[in-house]
């Protein structure tokens, strides 16, 4: 039985779910046992994703960023009690050009996804992400280990560098997203 560990690019995979029209109040427990898929054994999964910045009290736009903060913040600590799911913070820095960059976000997916390939703790890494700069990780995790790759994203965004990196794509279907949605208690 193959063994999965699952790598959310969180910032990349919020937005692909943005840009789709699609929900993004999901059940990452629910989708993590989906994505890894029947006759795998599901190891564990991991979250990247930069904390926002928290506004100054004088900026105009103070209430609904302010907002914005609390929201993020409430799904990272419900993230603490998926099972066999660890979130890893990067930071937002600010740009010479204005407004914030992420950073530490895509080393650490990469880093961990080559240790923990080393270290042999999944036969399967299952990457959830758009960003063609980890093209250079799957190459090295399936080469160096003889692991496979599998890339997962939603329909709508192609990396095709990533595409041909990958020993798998699957695309994430709305079905797939609405049947790990959040249900909202009445």
């Amino acid at each position: 039985m193959d063994r999965v560990c699952i790598f959310f690019d969180g910032s990349n995979f919020y937005h692909a779910l943005k840009e789709a029209g699609w929900p993004v109040q999901i059940d990452f427990g629910k989708l993590s046992i989906a994505l890894a898929g029947q006759g795998r054994k599901h190891v564990h999964t991991y979250y990247y994703n930069a904390p926002l910045v928290a506004p100054s009290r004088d900026d105009p736009d103070f209430e609904a960023k302010d907002e914005r903060c609390r929201s993020q913040q409430r799904f990272f600590n419900a993230l603490r009690f998926v099972p066999n799911l660890t979130f890893r913070p990067g930071r937002l820095q600010r740009a010479p050009t204005g407004g914030y960059v992420e950073k530490g976000v895509d080393v650490m997916l990469a880093t961990d996804m080559l240790i923990l390939g080393h270290k042999d703790r999944y036969d399967v890494a299952v990457l959830i992400s758009s960003d063609g700069d980890y093209r250079h990780a799957i190459e090295a995790v399936k080469f160096e280990f003889g692991k496979e790759v599998e890339l997962h994203q939603v329909e709508a965004s192609k990396a095709y560098s990533l595409i041909m990196a990958c020993s798998r794509y699957c695309p994430i279907s709305r079905k797939l997203i609405d049947s790990c949605r959040v249900r909202t208690r009445r």
